[in-house]
């Protein structure tokens, strides 16, 4: 049979995705374990996941500094024997801190699952916390928030996230170096008795499991897991304060390009519409062949790269657009950023781009499913925003269900101009700050005056 080439092959769609149901077990001192028994190389990835992150910090800084430290010292081993040793044994170790969760990652091949999982959990349960290590980890944050600091992007992110949620918030508080300089080891050991415990921890496995490793996390994570239970801190309200002007500039002397954020607060997941504003946010700037990037990068050549995504927090969610351009083309840009939410309000989603947006997503979910540790990974976000595992499969479905009609309606309900801010940091001499756009209703095409 010859092959004829000159002839586009049909493409076939997508069925019905779903996430496989996780296995759960439970370790004797009830840490539930999650599994992802998935995989033909003898190689697997443990995640424990503890409540805590950022969000309950006294001193700003102290959960990431909590979990740098880790590997730094531990049951008497140094950071060069603990370093050391995960290299030989081909191991690989990783720590983050998100708003309410504290993460410790290891990759470890089966056959040295017993070393390394006893090492694991010397680092996580009994760190000592070496002043000398943590003067020099101290010093290493504190030149890497200076180097920050220079950069405008990183300007307008923490501004505009303090003009979202207010500057005394968890989620719109910048770390600074005086926070930096005012952590201890004490505060640090406070930090991990009170979150990194039995009672606060999950297990995520993935990759080829065996009953040995059940076993070795039984013998690691129980028998040798005796700490005093402590209470629960309680974690105060935070109160969010919207900025009272819409639009800030952050002075950076002599920069050349200018930092910009924009967006608006917005809904969260369990809102039914959250599905169409996520396909509606993918269209304006979630993938290369965005709206924001075929007109601002490809057509008036302003940026190299600017996207627009949503975040999902557990107390406020919000929609943000992130650029960095020349400062002669600031108030250029933030115009068409403004152009095409018009657009979006004002005409329908032509059907060739919405399907192909549609597929994107769903192409982008099936991903997911292509190894035991993406999985896992889905897992673990689950877990964190406190979502059943049917979740996935109703994020599918109400894709699939979209219509480019659901999509008009929701941009007029959500993204609405005269609720947006504006953040950008730049050479405010050169930025002409009267002439930053404001929405007015009755003004159509690019009608953005002050």
């Amino acid at each position: 049979m010859t092959l004829d080439r000159t002839t586009t092959p049909p493409v076939g769609t997508f069925p019905p995705l779903s996430l496989p149901a996780p296995g759960i077990h439970a370790l004797s001192n009830d840490i539930e374990v999650i599994a992802c028994n998935r995989g033909d190389e003898d190689v697997c990835r443990i995640d424990l996941m503890f409540e805590g992150g950022y969000y309950t910090e006294q001193k700003p800084g102290t959960a990431a500094l909590t979990l740098l430290m880790l590997k730094e010292g531990a049951a008497g081993k140094s950071s060069e024997e603990i370093a050391e040793s995960f290299d030989y044994h081909g191991a690989w170790l990783q720590t983050s801190a998100s708003s309410h969760y504290l993460y410790v990652t290891l990759y470890t091949l089966n056959r040295h699952l017993d070393t390394c999982l006893s090492l694991l959990a010397d680092i996580v349960i009994r760190p000592d916390f070496p002043e000398k290590e943590f003067t020099r980890l101290k010093e290493r944050r504190l030149q890497q928030l200076l180097v920050q600091k220079e950069k405008v992007d990183v300007l307008a992110s923490e501004t505009f996230l303090s003009m979202i949620f207010g500057d005394k918030h968890p989620y719109g508080r910048a770390v600074t170096p005086d926070h930096i300089n005012h952590i201890t080891t004490e505060d640090l050991r406070d930090y991990h008795r009170q979150h990194i415990a039995p009672g606060r921890c999950r297990i995520f496995i993935a990759g080829k499991i065996t009953g040995k490793l059940l076993d070795n996390l039984e013998l690691h994570f129980v028998h040798t897991w005796n700490v005093p239970s402590v209470d629960s801190a309680i974690i105060p309200a935070f109160p969010i304060h919207r900025a009272e002007n819409p639009i800030i500039v952050t002075h950076k002397e002599n920069a050349l390009q200018s930092g910009i954020r924009m967006g608006l607060p917005v809904i969260g997941r369990e809102n039914p519409d959250f599905f169409a504003l996520k396909l509606l946010c993918t269209i304006l700037g979630g993938y290369f062949g965005s709206r924001l990037m075929s007109n601002i990068r490809e057509e008036k050549g302003y940026t190299y790269g600017i996207s627009s995504s949503i975040a999902a927090m557990r107390y406020g969610s919000y929609l943000t657009i992130s650029t960095q351009t020349g400062t002669e083309f600031t108030r250029p840009l933030i115009d068409e950023v403004f152009v095409e939410i018009d657009r979006l309000r004002n005409e329908p989603v032509p059907t060739d781009e919405f399907i192909t947006v549609q597929n994107y997503l769903r192409g982008d979910m099936a991903r997911t499913l292509d190894s035991p540790f993406s999985i896992a990974d889905y897992y673990l976000s689950l877990k964190a925003n406190d979502l059943p595992v049917e979740y996935f499969a109703q994020q599918d479905e109400a894709i699939r269900q979209l219509s480019p009609g659901d999509l008009l309606s929701t941009a007029q309900k959500y993204l609405v101009p005269s609720q947006f801010y504006i953040a950008v940091a730049g050479d405010k001499n050169k930025i002409q700050t009267a002439s930053f756009p404001v929405y007015r209703a009755e003004c159509r095409g690019g009608c953005f005056l002050l």
